[in-house]
């Protein structure tokens, strides 16, 4: 075998390879477009749990709460802070959100169709009370959380946050340690049952 058939043979294998892995790559690349919502929806949930994740010295995901009337709700998250307790109801509203603190229905414009749904601040506020009677003498507080996909047109209530305005309460909170009776009333937190993720 001279050197000739040597690069014959190699262009023939090398050709052999080539179309092949274009397309390859050809229809990995049809996938993503097809997908690309998804795939972007996708990206968008895994930054949002990433950021929300880093919130706080300690975090409390779908604990049981008593709701002292024998039975119990699930609360999304509880925040560890240095000076006290933080609950946060996560909202998944797509579309142009119009609310208010002291209205009773607020409303949800998705293209042209409205949809009126509960203020979530009466939810909220039956949670904090529900955890303030759980370790007494500790402040408790509570935001609602929109994810990306909701739009403020004409503004929100301050207990309301999105990714890109986050309550510097919730950033700044890993920057003291966590006083001596917040830590005790987050390990008896602690030991509450948990819901399923």
């Amino acid at each position: 075998m001279d050197t000739s058939d040597f690069i014959k043979l190699f262009d023939n294998i090398e050709f052999s390879y080539t179309l092949p892995v274009i397309l390859l790559l050809l229809v990995l690349i049809l996938v993503v477009f097809i997908n690309r919502r998804t795939i972007k929806s996708g990206w968008r949930s895994l930054k949002t749990r990433h950021r929300l994740n880093r919130l706080g010295h300690k975090q409390i995901l779908n604990i049981h709460c008593p709701d002292g009337l024998g039975y119990h709700f699930t609360l999304d998250r509880l925040i560890l802070r240095h000076d006290g307790i933080t609950v946060l109801v996560e909202k998944k509203y797509p579309g142009k959100i119009y609310c208010a603190d002291d209205i009773d229905d607020w409303t949800q414009m998705i293209g042209q169709k409205s949809y009126r749904f509960k203020n979530p601040f009466y939810e909220l506020e039956c949670q904090i009370k529900a955890v303030s009677a759980c370790v007494p003498g500790v402040p408790v507080d509570g935001f609602l959380f929109f994810d990306s996909q909701a739009v403020f047109p004409r503004g929100h209530p301050q207990r309301i946050f999105q990714l890109d305005d986050i309550p510097e309460q919730l950033v700044q909170a890993k920057q003291r340690d966590a006083a001596p009776s917040v830590m005790s009333a987050w390990k008896k937190l602690q030991a509450m049952p948990k819901g399923k993720g």
